[in-house]
C-alpha cells in the first residue's frame, strides 16, 4: 500500500509539474543527456478489456497501439493523454498484482543517462531496443527500489510515430 501512495503521490506531482521535470533551456545541445518529462504511468489491472473500455471510450484516450502474446492475450497497450503522455496498461498476474506498476521518464541520450545513473550507485539496464515498439527502454530501480523506465522515442519507433501525428 505504502509503495503504490508513493508512485501514486509521485505521478501525481510530475503530472501537476506539467510534465517538465528536467527541463533545460533551449539553448543546451540537442544530445545532451536529460529527462524531457514523464511519458506513461504504467497500470496493472485484473479486467484488461473493461480498462480498455474506461480509457478509450469513457474518458475518451485514443489507444495508440496494443500488443498480444502468441495465443491472444495482451501483453499491454497505450492511450493517448497529450502529444507526449501516456497510459499503459498491463494484465495483472499474481507475482504483479492491480495497481501502479511503474510510470516511464522521457529522456535525451538514454546511454548517457544510464552511465550517469551508475555513476550514481543507481541499479540499471543498459539500453536496448523493445521488440514491440523499438523505442530505446533502461529499466531503473530509485534510491527507494521503485521501478521506472527510461524511454527514448527515437526514429523510427512506435512512439516517435504517434508523438509525432498526435493531433489536437
Amino acid at each position: 500500500m505504502k509503495r503504490k501512495l508513493i508512485l501514486l503521490s509521485l505521478a501525481a506531482m510530475l503530472l501537476l509539474t506539467g510534465f517538465g521535470i528536467g527541463r533545460q533551456s533551449a539553448t543546451d545541445r540537442a544530445d545532451e543527456a536529460r529527462v524531457v518529462g514523464l511519458n506513461h504511468v504504467g497500470l496493472r489491472v485484473s479486467d484488461f478489456e473493461a480498462a480498455v473500455k474506461f480509457y478509450e471510450h469513457d474518458l475518451g484516450f485514443p489507444m495508440t497501439y496494443k500488443f498480444n502474446d502468441a495465443s491472444g492475450k495482451p501483453i499491454f497497450a497505450y492511450f493517448q493523454i497529450n502529444k507526449s503522455t501516456f497510459i499503459e496498461l498491463l494484465p495483472a498476474n499474481e507475482q504483479r498484482p492491480e495497481g501502479i506498476d511503474h510510470f516511464g521518464l522521457e529522456a535525451r541520450n538514454i546511454a548517457s543517462m544510464v552511465n550517469h545513473l551508475h555513476g550514481l550507485g543507481i541499479q540499471s539496464s543498459q539500453p536496448s531496443e523493445s521488440p514491440y515498439t523499438r523505442v530505446k527502454l533502461a529499466h531503473v530501480e530509485d534510491v527507494n527500489g521503485i521501478y521506472f523506465e527510461l524511454i527514448e522515442a527515437v526514429d523510427g519507433s512506435e512512439l516517435r510515430r504517434v508523438m509525432d501525428n498526435w493531433k489536437e
